[in-house]
């Protein structure tokens, strides 16, 4: 995939280094730990990002994070918010 530029000069971009997966109903995310944040600390621009990538809203997909110590949890999108269930402080 060729480089995001716009995103390297926005502060507000996303700073989550992320894999992620899709298939027709789902959508993981993995936290590489290569990024400056977390991705629980990023998610909504994670979110934004796959869905610019994908030119189409994730609102209807059920979605979950991973984090680096491999715990997943569902994740709640309506497409302007997100917030993890059950999401204990990530020790990363």
């Amino acid at each position: 995939m060729p480089p995001d530029l716009a995103n390297q000069f926005n502060p507000l971009a996303c700073q989550a280094g992320f894999t992620y997966s899709m298939t027709p109903k789902t959508v993981t995310i993995q936290d590489t730990g290569k990024g400056k944040k977390c991705v629980a600390d990023d998610l909504e621009a994670v979110l934004r990002k796959i869905e610019y990538w994908h030119q189409g809203s994730l609102a209807s997909y059920r979605i979950s994070y991973q984090c680096t110590q491999g715990t997943e949890r569902p994740v709640v999108w309506d497409g302007k918010t997100a917030r993890v269930i059950g999401a204990a402080p990530d020790p990363e």
